[in-house]
């Protein structure tokens, strides 16, 4: 909680120190979710994330199984005060709270025929600033577009990197097989994770002052985790929904 409102007095006092060579357009709130995918997302990558990890990767046969799913989802949600340049009505610079809660990232490795399997997934929260810039493109008193480019640079916290598996192996004993069994959980390291991003959007004004918008992003980045992995990230799509209230 410290760090969002850190984050928040940060981004209010931009807002007041721009104010004077800038006007103020609005603020509002949107939610939506991302995904977002580490270059070489994999059960090393995954585990190198991990503190303390005791556990050795190559008890579970993961080069004999299929990669079966993938996943990289998050749920975001941005409060955003929006600034207008002196002199460049249809310009638009948006400074932005962005939080990313419950961000999952996963791979799955299957042996159907044998009913085994092995996954390893970890679960954080990220709280970042984000800048953007746009053009605007008013049609009528009602419509508008946009599109821009932007930033943001976050924190990533609180994460737990999770093994599960089900396989059996050969034995030379009486019992032909051996089942193992595997479900452990480790704190994952926290990490510093930036993007570059492109942005397209269009909104939809009711009651006078307020606007509904539906944004789209695709973007590059990197998440540098201490004492761990730096990997490249894609941002392959990103959409959310928002309320502003325009002034």
């Amino acid at each position: 909680m410290k760090r969002h409102f850190t984050f928040l007095a940060f981004i209010t006092i931009l807002s007041l120190q721009i104010n004077a060579q800038w006007s103020a357009a609005g603020f509002g709130l949107s939610v939506g979710g991302d995904i977002e995918m580490p270059h070489g997302l994999d059960e090393d990558y995954l585990l190198r994330t991990a503190v303390d990890n005791d556990f050795d990767a190559s008890s579970i046969p993961f080069e004999d199984g299929e990669l079966v799913r993938m996943d990289c989802d998050n749920g975001t949600s941005r409060f955003t005060a929006a600034f207008t340049p002196a002199g460049k009505a249809n310009r638009e610079i948006r400074f932005s709270l962005l939080t990313i809660d419950g961000r999952i990232d996963m791979v799955r490795y299957e042996l159907p025929e044998e009913g085994h399997f092995a996954e390893v997934s970890a679960e954080n929260e990220e709280i970042a600033i984000e800048g953007l810039y746009l053009f605007r493109d008013e049609m009528g008193k009602r419509f508008n577009f946009h599109v821009g480019v932007g930033t943001n640079i976050g924190y990533m916290y609180g994460g737990k990197v999770r093994i599960k598996s089900y396989y059996e192996t050969e034995s030379d004993t009486d019992v032909p097989t051996t089942t193992e069994e595997i479900d452990l959980e480790y704190d994952q390291k926290n990490s510093i994770n930036q993007r570059l991003f492109v942005q397209g959007g269009a909104g939809v004004r009711f009651l006078k002052k307020f606007e509904f918008s539906l944004m789209f992003r695709k973007g590059l980045g990197y998440r540098a985790t201490f004492d761990g992995p730096f990997n490249l990230t894609t941002l392959k799509s990103s959409v959310s929904l928002g309320v502003y209230y325009r002034l």
